[in-house]
């Protein structure tokens, strides 16, 4: 009896563990390309996804973050390393521009008032693109996040496009909340989910490599309780 009530035991400790590990998920479809993201996310406003991988080697997120905008609107992503919301943070916007293509801009956002594109951000971004699919733009980047920052924070936003130029969003509740600490950084912890997704084009010098170190934790994890479930069952045995 002892034997059967420990077995049922160590299932249920596997059923949780398998649970937590794997809390970190989103409902959206895999993101063409070959690319790979350790991580995956349903933001907590405006239907908005994150997959993600933070590298610890270099301090950086490369991230591929997905938004449905109003009809010909405009997505934007973007970090604030000083871990506050719109102001201050480096953004990348991205919508169709005169020609009609799907493109990227890079903006310091420092007032709500009008805003223009920047050359580059206080943070370095590489492999910048963006794409769209049944409603939805990606927004592909790798960003350097300061080894040293504590407190960032992202921002993300959707909004209509005013004469060729992204124009201001709504304030309503789910714009004001689109807002959170950014995950993989010392300020969060993460969780390993699988995911995929494609990068583009350059906009800034860094490396792009995936940072497998974020799934050590969970392998270490499996590991022990693998090996805690070997010495029961020797026990058992007996």
């Amino acid at each position: 009896m002892a034997s059967q009530t420990l077995l049922v035991s160590i299932a249920i400790f596997i059923t949780l563990f398998s649970s937590t590990a794997h809390s970190l998920t989103c409902k959206s479809p895999k993101l063409s390309g070959s690319q790979t993201y350790a991580n995956c996310t349903d933001l907590s406003a405006l239907g908005a996804t994150l997959h993600f991988t933070y590298n610890a080697t270099n301090s950086s997120i490369s991230v591929a973050f997905s938004a449905a905008p109003p009809s010909n609107g405009w997505v934007a992503w973007g970090v604030n390393t000083a871990g506050g919301g719109m102001i201050g943070a480096q953004a990348l916007i991205a919508y169709k521009h005169s020609d009609g293509k799907l493109a990227v801009d890079l903006y310091n956002l420092t007032s709500y008032g009008g805003i223009d594109p920047v050359k580059k951000l206080s943070v370095d971004t590489w492999d910048v693109s963006a794409e769209e699919s049944s409603g939805a733009v990606t927004i592909y980047a790798g960003v350097k996040i300061p080894a040293k920052a504590d407190n960032v924070s992202q921002v993300w936003q959707v909004g209509p496009v005013v004469s060729g130029k992204p124009g201001k969003h709504d304030m309503g509740k789910e714009n004001l909340a689109a807002k959170s600490a950014l995950p993989g950084t010392a300020a969060s912890a993460v969780a390993p989910a699988p995911a995929s997704g494609s990068g583009g084009n350059t906009t800034g010098g860094g490396s792009n490599k995936s940072g497998a170190a974020s799934l050590m934790g969970e392998r270490f994890s499996l590991g022990f309780y693998l090996t805690v479930i070997l010495v029961m069952a020797g026990f058992l045995s007996m």
